[in-house]
This record gives structure tokens, C-alpha cells and sequence, in this order.
């Protein structure tokens, strides 16, 4: 008599179907191991309802899921429960808790918690506001390549914010992160060419990096473009907007 499939199996089985479109399937073994306690499939379950992929988004069930499998010390769950919390979806929306578990998956590894936690700690966002608590967090996510990161580390330079100000430093961090596609580190990155904050004045770069970011709502951009403008040509310009619609990434 054969045993019973062994969990990692499993999971390597579901997730197969799941790549392969048969999300039906998935749900089916992802289900049957949630209810013999395994908490990855607890949390792929829980993604499931959260996004209605396969079964009807329900939000209650997912945040359920999600839950079980955190507690259970699955980084994954405990980053996708934060994000209930923080998005009020399937739970009263407490940012304290939102903060508590991305510190818990931060602290396993997972880059989008501690890019978030940084955020979080930055704004004073379910916390008080703790530049320091940042940084911290910012860093090990910039170097995983997160972009939001990587210009929130350049706004902690720029801004001299428990660090000596360093124009260099947030230049390279703006650097980092505009050409990952971050609109506020674009914006900013344009502004230091312009002014020559920690890189050398370029106009040109300075428009190329503005345009991006108004061209995406960024107000900062919106207010620096006007003035950068006059400076170039026409035929600058024009040079610019060829690069800019080659995706140059300046």
C-alpha cells in the first residue's frame, strides 16, 4: 500500500498546475495539505482568495488563511497578512498590526516586508516616526533591488536625516532607483542635475530624467521641468525626447 505523498511533493506539484494554468487543481492539493497543517499551502491557499484567482475573492477566507499560516512562522502568510491589515481587507485595518507583521516577515527575510516596514517607519505609518528604524530596514531591501527603497535611502541623505547630508550618496541611491523605474527617485535624480546636487550640472540629463517622472503625475518633477526647459535648445529638446522615447534610461 503506497504512503502518503510527502508534503514538499506536493507543493512542487501544485505549484506546477498553478504555472501551468490548472489553478484548479492547485486549489485541490493546496486545500487538502492546508487542512493537514502545512502552512505554505495555507498561505497559497489564502493567496488564492485574496485575488480570486479560481475561486471567488473572498477576503474573510484569505485573511483566515493567511493568519493560520503566519502564526505558524510562514514569511510569506505573515507579509500577505500585513498587506490585509494595512489594505483593511478581511480584518479591522489596525496599521499597528499591519506593522507587527511585516516586522515578522522582515525579520525572515522578505524584501517586500522590509522595504514596506521602512516605509512604514518612515512616515510614522502605525508606528511612531523612526528614521532610524528606516534605514535599517531600507537597506538590506535596496540591496535585494528594491527600487522604493533605494530612493528612500537617497531621501535620507538628501535630507540629512540621522546621517551627515550627502549629495553624493543620495545621487547614487536616485540613481539606482530611477533606472529600476521609481518615479520620486526620477524626479529627484532629475532635480540634482539641474542643480548639481552630488552629480555635475547636465541639463540635458536633468530633462531626460524630469520628463520621465512628470510625464507619471510626479509633482516634484511638474515644478523643476519649467525651469529646466529654457535652458536646452530646440534641438536639445528634441534630441532629449528621442532618447526619453528610446527608453535610453539616461
Amino acid at each position: 500500500m503506497a504512503g502518503r505523498e510527502p508534503a514538499d511533493a506536493a507543493l512542487a506539484r501544485a505549484r506546477a498546475a498553478f504555472d501551468a494554468g490548472d489553478v484548479s487543481t492547485a486549489f485541490d492539493i493546496w486545500h487538502a495539505l492546508a487542512h493537514q497543517g502545512i502552512a505554505r499551502a495555507q498561505a497559497n491557499l489564502g493567496g488564492l482568495f485574496a485575488t480570486g484567482v479560481g475561486v471567488e475573492r473572498d477576503d474573510d477566507e484569505a485573511a483566515r488563511w493567511f493568519r493560520i499560516a503566519a502564526e505558524a512562522g510562514d514569511s510569506v502568510a505573515q507579509q500577505n497578512l500585513a498587506l490585509m491589515y494595512y489594505e483593511g481587507r478581511g480584518t479591522d485595518g489596525d496599521l499597528t498590526q499591519a506593522a507587527r507583521w511585516y516586522a515578522r516577515a522582515a525579520e525572515a527575510g522578505e524584501t517586500e516586508a522590509r522595504n514596506m516596514l521602512s516605509w512604514m517607519a518612515y512616515e510614522g505609518v502605525g508606528m511612531e516616526r523612526d528614521v532610524a528604524l528606516a534605514r535599517r530596514w531600507a537597506e538590506p531591501a535596496a540591496a535585494a533591488g528594491s527600487a522604493s527603497a533605494m530612493s528612500r535611502l537617497g531621501q535620507i541623505f538628501h535630507n540629512a536625516e540621522g546621517v551627515e547630508r550627502d549629495p553624493e550618496a543620495a545621487a547614487q541611491w536616485f540613481s539606482k532607483a530611477a533606472r529600476l523605474g521609481d518615479t520620486e527617485a526620477q524626479a529627484m535624480l532629475g532635480a540634482a542635475y539641474h542643480l548639481g546636487l552630488g552629480v555635475p550640472r547636465d541639463q540635458m540629463l536633468a530633462y531626460r530624467w524630469l520628463a520621465r517622472a512628470q510625464r507619471r503625475g510626479n509633482e516634484v518633477a511638474a515644478g523643476f521641468l519649467p525651469r529646466v526647459s529654457p535652458l536646452l535648445s530646440e534641438s536639445q529638446r528634441e534630441e532629449a525626447e528621442r532618447l526619453i522615447a528610446a527608453g535610453d534610461g539616461a
